[in-house]
């Protein structure tokens, strides 16, 4: 087991429900003839997402009484990601320990490595720790289905879904602990990544996307400026074929807006290539005990692992 050691990070507990900025209306492109044959190649695929899979993964993670990262539940449920990951057919799942304020928790990694080596490097993570409104309330009832077992579902099942499948590119999925205290564990893991030497890599994270607002839209996230603006580009234009794929593979409509407090913001420090697709403001469930796995919904959550596995799989690229 490896071990990162982070201290006094300057980090308040995020606010996903504030978004810094409101969304805007994505407009579809018309796809050309290479594009529909793409699509096509990937589709059954993506159409095999199954919602009844999503929904058993967030039940079995909302019945820990609390996933909170100072709760003596944040183990278990480390141990049911990584039961579910190697179940899917992953050989090697490993956790990451980081320690930060006195508090240690891990995070999950597993790793489908690409057939090509100058392939691209895409994380595709969640955070699996929950709270309530009290950050430091480590033993209040706290389901956390939507924040974030939503995500985490949709992570495992794109794992099991591509375990068979050849990719060119590699394709890391993460689980992070320590989101509601300020990014912990992602803080830790993009340094370590930093310390390391390794490339740039391009970022997919998962925040909450099982509860559709009022229009029945999903937000494809961004990055505008913060840390690193060098690579607002290039974000801006992986976010594109995020809500592009949404568009060609769901009826979901797309809006686009900003990433913010979530766990690819320290990625996007490190010069990373960080989207992300999120449900969008208006969760009354949000932090508190009635965020339970009755009020999601499963039609929504599977649109949104679908458009998200076509992304990665356009990124990865079918050998």
């Amino acid at each position: 087991m490896e071990r990162d050691v982070l201290e006094g990070l300057p980090l308040a507990p995020p606010l996903k429900g504030h978004p810094p900025s409101p969304a805007e209306p994505f407009v579809p492109a018309e796809r050309g003839v290479a594009g529909k044959r793409a699509d096509e190649s990937i589709a059954p695929l993506v159409a095999s997402v199954s919602a009844d899979a999503l929904r058993d993964t967030v039940e079995a993670l909302a019945n820990f009484p609390t996933r909170h990262t100072f709760s003596p539940f944040i183990a278990p449920a480390a141990d049911e990601v990584v039961g579910r990951l190697s179940a899917a057919g992953y050989p090697e799942v490993t956790r990451r320990t980081w320690t930060n304020a006195g508090h240690s928790a891990d995070n999950v990694i597993c790793t489908k490595p690409g057939t090509a080596a100058d392939g691209p490097v895409i994380i595709l993570c969640a955070h699996y720790d929950c709270r309530m409104q009290d950050p430091d309330d480590a033993t209040a009832r706290a389901p956390g289905a939507d924040d974030n077992a939503s995500g985490v579902a949709a992570t495992l099942e794109i794992a099991r879904l591509l375990a068979p499948v050849t990719l060119a590119g590699t394709v890391r999925f993460v689980a992070f602990s320590g989101e509601e205290q300020g990014l912990w564990g992602a803080t830790a893991y993009a340094a370590a990544l930093r310390a390391a030497g390794a490339s740039a890599c391009r970022v997919v994270n998962l925040d909450m996307v099982g509860r559709p607002p009022a229009d029945g839209t999903v937000t494809v996230e961004r990055d505008l400026g913060n840390a690193v603006p060098g690579n607002d580009a290039a974000s801006h234009a992986f976010g594109a074929v995020m809500a592009q794929a949404a568009a060609n593979h769901t009826a979901l409509p797309v809006r686009l807006g900003p990433i913010y407090a979530s766990d690819y913001m320290p990625f996007e420090a490190r010069g990373d290539v960080a989207i992300g697709a999120y449900e969008g403001d208006g969760n009354p469930h949000y932090h508190r005990t009635s965020d339970a796995p009755d009020t999601l919904d499963y039609g929504y959550l599977a649109g949104i692992t679908r458009f998200t596995l076509a992304t990665v799989l356009t990124e990865a690229l079918l050998d």
